[in-house]
């Protein structure tokens, strides 16, 4: 199938989706109707064509995000990196997101959007990850988001047998503290000190790796992204990005017709910032 033909079959996805959204709109004023006029059918028929038309939409959507995986994100994510392997439809379990320490852990979880692949020799995985902590006692409830953006986990080319975790001061809801003999560590640095929090079980590991020239890249990276979290342990470089606002990959306002060279832009600028981070942290 061609370029043509693949973004018809998107927009033809898209017009059916508008259908199951004009449904539900009629159904909206069917059933505030009945209100007035007192009628229970017409009720009925309302919440039954809003219901109809919500699903028959949310069935389209997820129709809509395997094609528009498979047009803007595979082609581009290959033609970048080595040895990829993507699939939308997955991302980190629960237990490896624990692993990271890069987040605390709440009750509700969801990852999606997986991505193995190299770039310059160092190989990564990366995901989309949502952690959230969500409460109710029958009457009313609350969801409080933990973290919601993407994880990264880096081969890192280094042997270190301590664990240094270093958050900026946005980031609230962090990995647990408790590892044995982890202390937090004053860098030289007044300004560093007040913009990230370091924690370390052993201070000269940290200060080996927080040089002058790895803390500026850390000023530069948390302009981009002012909630985040990184550990390093062992051979591996975790690295956590909150981005709530952000869907890596996705059209958001999917149900507005496609435009091929501004999604393709959009596609690679999320490219080339995973580019930029391993390029800053592997020179």
């Amino acid at each position: 199938m061609g370029l043509h033909e693949k973004m018809e079959a998107l927009e033809a996805v898209r017009r059916k989706a508008e259908i199951g959204v004009v449904i539900a709109g009629i159904g909206v004023l069917v059933f505030l109707s009945s209100m007035f006029v007192q009628y229970a059918v017409l009720s009925l028929l309302g919440m039954g064509m809003i219901v109809a038309g919500v699903i028959f939409s949310n069935g389209r959507k997820r129709e809509y995000q395997a094609l528009y995986k498979q047009l803007f994100a595979e082609e581009p994510l290959r033609a970048n990196f080595d040895n990829v392997f993507y699939d939308w439809k997955s991302g980190f379990n629960e237990a490896t997101v624990r692993s990271f320490q890069l987040c605390a852990m709440g009750n509700r979880f969801r990852s999606e959007d997986y991505l193995r692949a190299s770039y310059r020799e160092i190989n990564f995985e990366m995901s989309d990850v949502t952690v959230e902590y969500h409460t109710s006692n029958g009457k009313s409830s609350s969801t409080t988001v933990y973290f919601r953006g993407r994880m990264f986990a880096f081969d890192f080319p280094g042997q270190f047998n301590s664990s240094t975790r270093i958050y900026t001061t946005q980031h609230r809801y962090r990995g647990a503290q408790n590892t044995p003999k982890i202390q937090k560590v004053e860098m030289e640095s007044v300004q560093f000190n007040k913009d990230f929090d370091v924690y370390s079980t052993s201070p000269h590991d940290a200060f080996y790796l927080l040089t002058p020239q790895y803390m500026e890249y850390l000023d530069s990276l948390s302009r981009r992204y002012p909630s985040m979290a990184i550990h390093f342990i062992g051979n591996k470089l975790f690295l956590g990005f909150n981005e709530p606002n952000k869907d890596v990959f996705d059209k958001k306002d999917w149900l507005k017709e496609a435009s091929y060279p501004e999604e393709m832009e959009k596609v690679q600028r999320d490219i080339d910032e995973i580019k930029q981070v391993i390029d800053m942290f592997f020179v």
